[in-house]
């Protein structure tokens, strides 16, 4: 079945959502390649929500969902190799997560594709679930990875 006829359904452009989640410390997980794409992937959406405020040219949008995209597919490939080489028990559940986030991504750049009009609350929705992942998900497998480097 293809990623677009996952049963999605366009929502209307919503132009005053509240802001995106921003990087705090506390998504820290103590690995500086992941702490540092994490940022990244943060920086990204603040560009990309900043686009949408100013409502940016489509090309100017088109261009941050891609980087978006390109920051989330290099970052799950970074994490996923890290929990294979550690033997993480947990490493399915997890990069099944990053699918659905990098699934996410790809039907907004879909939707962008097919003309619809997104908005802030799209960003906001990416950064909501991306701080839930990394609080959730991202810490719990920092500190088993770290526990095995340790051991």
């Amino acid at each position: 079945m293809p990623w677009y006829s996952l049963g999605v359904k366009p929502t209307p452009a919503i132009r005053s959502a509240r802001p995106p989640v921003r990087w705090r410390r506390q998504l820290e997980t103590g690995l500086a390649t992941i702490d540092q794409q994490h940022r990244e992937l943060f920086d990204a959406l603040a560009r990309l929500a900043s686009d949408f405020e100013s409502d940016a040219p489509k090309h100017q949008l088109d261009e941050g969902l891609a980087a978006l995209a390109r920051h989330l597919i290099k970052h799950c490939q970074t994490e996923e190799t890290l929990m294979k080489e550690a033997g993480f028990a947990d490493r399915i559940v997890h990069a099944n997560q990053h699918q659905d986030l990098v699934l996410r991504v790809r039907d907004l750049h879909y939707r962008r594709a097919k003309g619809q009009d997104l908005g802030l609350e799209a960003v906001a929705l990416v950064a909501e679930w991306l701080d839930q992942h990394i609080c959730e998900s991202d810490l719990a497998m920092a500190g088993c990875l770290k526990t095995l480097h340790t051991a």
